[in-house]
């Protein structure tokens, strides 16, 4: 639920810019404006799953805690650092390929969102420390507050002031994540007190310094890589015969795919906390496949019957020509979801017996099929669609093939012999 609301996000955003002037700029903007800030943002993800796994005594929180406030003030001084100088030039007309009137719309915005890095690193990392103590509805009441707070102040932002959409959803979404992050904290006050109230319970193995950034590391760069998918699609998208409406369509299919595939990405927590060997995979394993499948026939079952169309032109109010192109992206993505819950499942395994680097080798072979497709969408002039769908579709495709292949070795090894 907790994903699933935070999803509600990009319809919400996306809903404002359609409604506002120079929808199609704004509307080509936000995406590009959401690549840079989600890949800036990126080394804090993974809090989450080191807090999650590592966050056993006080020691280690301790540890944790240190690790956490060095990296919260890296990400923002890099947030600052690409949006304030002519660095974010290079970046976004040289490396991404926009327009000088969409990188100008998503710069003001990416102004507005310097402090998100840290403000999401963290709740994610209080978060962490909440689902390993079963405190699960503690990270949804948090994102409850997220979303009301940023349906809320959209609302009034929309209704009372004239300014430009972009900054409107920046300024609504900034202020959601705050208040959640401050909710998330004061939630799980009570849990920290509690669960490391014995300061003095040993450890065979304590967490030091060294041992966190080992096993935090290859998650983090895991990660960096892996969202480069967005910035490398909207790149291929801004290439496109019409790279203005190609941005415009496929950030608002990209906003209602990512609610389907939301609810995967909470798998790995779930496995890595619910694991305890044979007994327990298989029944992950079907759970997992299970809300993959569902969420990806639902993409189907409304591409197909159209109904994806009442989404995009209705409630989001995309123009006709945006509409038309969510619609084609929207189905070319089908697949997306179910390949995330498989990935989900033995990204979750291997983190639960510590073997991150795994983890980075197979999103590097995603990239390598991600910029490939996306360089032959290019010399074969594909539309906006096929580009985004068969481009990440691939690439998600050949780094679950390679998680596969080191989850198989690490069973038949010595990896995996002591809980399997």
């Amino acid at each position: 639920m907790s994903w699933l609301f935070m999803g509600l996000e990009g319809p919400v955003c996306e809903g404002v810019i359609n409604r506002l002037h120079h929808p199609e700029i704004n509307a080509a903007a936000w995406p590009v404006l959401m690549a840079i800030a989600i890949w800036i943002e990126s080394p804090v993800i993974d809090l989450l799953s080191t807090s999650t796994t590592l966050a056993k005594s006080q020691q280690n929180y301790e540890v944790i805690s240190r690790f956490v406030w060095y990296l919260l003030m890296w990400v923002t001084v890099a947030h600052a650092a690409v949006v304030l100088t002519p660095l974010y030039g290079v970046v976004a007309e040289g490396l991404l390929g926009v327009k000088p009137e969409v990188a100008n719309a998503a710069r003001a915005g990416l102004i507005i969102l310097i402090p998100w890095s840290a403000m999401i690193g963290w709740r994610r990392y209080l978060q962490g420390i909440l689902i390993r103590n079963g405190r699960t509805r503690s990270v949804g009441v948090g994102t409850t507050a997220r979303v009301l707070t940023l349906v809320i102040m959209s609302v009034i932002l929309f209704t009372t002031t004239k300014l430009p959409s972009v900054v409107i959803a920046s300024i609504a979404i900034i202020l959601s994540v705050g208040m959640e992050a401050s909710v998330i904290h004061l939630l799980s006050r009570d849990v920290i007190r509690t669960a490391f109230r014995d300061k003095t319970a040993s450890q065979s193995e304590p967490l030091t310094m060294k041992k966190l950034i080992s096993f935090h590391a290859p998650l983090s760069a895991t990660t960096m890589v892996n969202l480069l998918v967005m910035p490398l699609v909207n790149a291929g998208l801004a290439r496109t015969d019409r790279p203005v409406l190609a941005l415009a369509g496929c950030g608002v299919a990209g906003a209602i795919v990512f609610l389907h595939r939301a609810i995967t990405f909470c798998i790995p927590e779930v496995v890595i906390t619910l694991y305890k060997g044979s007994q327990t995979r298989l029944k992950l394993r079907n759970f997992s496949l299970g809300v993959g499948a569902l969420s990806s026939g639902l993409i189907l079952f409304l591409g197909l019957t159209g109904l994806d169309r009442f989404l995009f032109a209705g409630l989001i109010q995309a123009k006709p020509p945006i509409a038309e192109v969510a619609h084609w992206c929207y189905l070319f993505s089908a697949a997306v979801p179910f390949v995330d819950s498989a990935q989900a499942y033995v990204r979750g395994v291997l983190t639960a017996h510590h073997l991150t680097v795994s983890r980075l080798i197979a999103v590097l072979a995603a990239v390598i099929f991600l910029i490939a497709s996306v360089c032959i969408g290019v010399a074969l002039r594909w539309s906006g669609p096929v580009m985004a769908g068969v481009s990440v579709t691939s690439a998600l495709v050949a780094e679950l093939i390679v998680l596969a292949i080191a989850w198989a070795r690490a069973q038949t090894s010595s990896l995996v012999t002591s809980t399997s």
